[in-house]
């Protein structure tokens, strides 16, 4: 039997959509917004799915790039169930099945993309899913949720496409009598290695984007702490590399985020990760007084899995140190599939697949044993711990080619394929540790798309209203 509250679902009115609009500065994106709200304000339906009440003049007169942004924008708005697609009209191979609608509009042609002889259609796609085969680069906007894999755009309208996830209080919904092993809990690996830390090998020892806050505020709720060095213990750092700041700070960020949301709990993994000494014999004591000492949160350091009652507000330790408090967490190194002794606790941590005979990475190795721990999720309030890690590198020699980013962009890619499969379901993943989670998009770095490019990689694209983070953790809602 579940043990899950009822999550609260809203879908988004129009009314709301257009009071959160706001004007900008150029004179042009006031333009579009005002004829994007007039459409809005009376966009309404016929038999046929066809969008009625669109200000066809207005929009016909907007620089073509412009009113193709200006129809996305209406029809994300209006239509949040349905895929989208907009698309210069020839050549195209444009697919026919389950296209609710299409409509093209008409624009000027001021000469500002290269292909300006062409025209925008539009197409609402409704249930189901297909592909679409892009012939060029930049030549369609794409709206409602979708991926991008190589050279295929699939839509994917989902019944939970709709829902909206608080992440900020997510787990005010979960039942407070469950173990904290016992649903999923979305998780960042290296929680605190944002690249802008890393000032040496930004793109090697990089995993993450968003800073700790963020993290919090998009539904992050378990943390990969590393740290050690020979001058202070508590320096953040990834294996060879150190980051800016201290273990404190990041305790800090906890504490002022749960005096917020009192519904949440935080995981936070601490590990040892200096090899350039062993562990200092005081270690552990030097943390137990951040712990005690009222400014760097409320932690929960009993030896066993607290209830989520018992540790909402809470800072929860799960150690991979020498020591005596909090959960011990045995990882074993490079491991595809480890059971402790206690069998408390499973990982899958398989961080370096060797690569494939021509040097490139093999993602598939990686990705069979993500997907073994997923197709293996535990019942609900399960008391065994699951930590699946989807971070992956290679570094061969000096090729360091094949950094994070690259291997979260495949790998992610296809965590949110499988996902698709159990979309109607309820699933305990357990704790599900990313790279670059909150992204793709248009936080990925210059460098790093090009360093993608010139690997032949293809950065993924997903978009819409539910992301990565928010359907791991609708996994735990049906």
């Amino acid at each position: 039997m579940m043990h899950l509250k009822a999550m609260q679902i809203t879908i988004p009115s129009l009314a709301l959509l257009l009071t959160g609009v706001t004007a900008l500065p150029q004179h042009r994106d006031f333009q579009i917004l005002q004829i994007r709200n007039e459409s809005l304000a009376n966009v309404s339906t016929n038999s046929n799915g066809d969008p009625l009440g669109w200000n066809i003049k207005a929009l016909s007169a907007l620089p073509k790039i412009d009113s193709a942004r200006a129809q996305l924008s209406i029809l994300k708005s209006a239509y949040p169930s349905h895929g989208i697609f907009i698309v210069h009209d020839e050549p195209r191979l444009v697919p026919t099945s389950n296209v609710l609608f299409s409509r093209k509009v008409n624009s000027l042609d001021p000469g500002i993309i290269w292909d300006s002889t062409y025209l925008w259609n539009t197409y609402v796609v409704s249930s189901g899913s297909f592909t679409f085969k892009k012939l060029y680069n930049q030549d369609f906007l794409l709206g409602g949720r979708f991926y991008q894999y190589q050279d295929e755009i699939t839509f994917l309208p989902v019944a939970k496409q709709n829902t909206v996830v608080n992440t900020t209080s997510w787990m005010a919904n979960i039942d407070g009598s469950l173990l904290v092993s016992g649903f999923t809990i979305p998780g960042t690996h290296d929680s605190a290695a944002q690249t802008s830390r890393v000032s040496w090998l930004p793109e090697l020892g990089g995993t993450q984007y968003s800073y700790i806050p963020d993290q919090l505020t998009k539904g992050i709720r378990f943390f990969d702490l590393r740290v050690g060095s020979a001058s202070d213990p508590l320096k953040l750092r990834h294996g060879m590399l150190e980051l800016e700041g201290r273990a404190g700070d990041v305790f800090k960020d906890f504490q002022d985020f749960l005096a917020a949301h009192p519904s949440e709990t935080v995981l936070c993994s601490i590990k040892w990760d200096y090899d350039g000494s062993g562990q200092p014999s005081d270690f552990e004591s030097i943390l137990e007084s951040l712990f005690n000492d009222g400014n760097h949160g409320n932690w929960y350091t009993s030896t066993t899995l607290p209830k989520l009652d018992d540790a909402r507000g809470k800072i929860v330790l799960l150690r991979r140190y020498s020591g005596n408090l909090g959960f011990y967490m045995d990882v074993s190194n490079n491991t595809p599939d480890h059971t402790d002794s206690t069998g408390q606790f499973r990982v899958q941590d398989l961080y370096s697949p060797s690569t494939l005979p021509n040097g490139t990475p093999n993602y598939n190795r990686k990705w069979n044993v993500v997907e073994s721990f997923l197709n293996s999720h535990q019942s609900f309030n399960s008391s065994q711990l699951s930590l699946n890690f989807l971070s992956a590198v290679n570094i061969e020699g000096i090729n360091v080619i094949y950094k994070p980013a690259v291997w979260a962009n495949e790998i992610n890619a296809r965590m949110q394929t499988w996902l698709d499969t159990i979309e109607s379901q309820t699933a305990n993943l357990g704790i599900v540790a990313m790279d670059f989670p909150d992204v793709p998009g248009g936080d990925w770095s210059f460098s790093i798309k090009q360093m993608m490019a010139e690997s032949g990689q293809t950065l993924l694209h997903v978009s819409g209203q539910v992301k990565l983070i928010e359907r791991l953790i609708l996994t735990n809602f049906a």
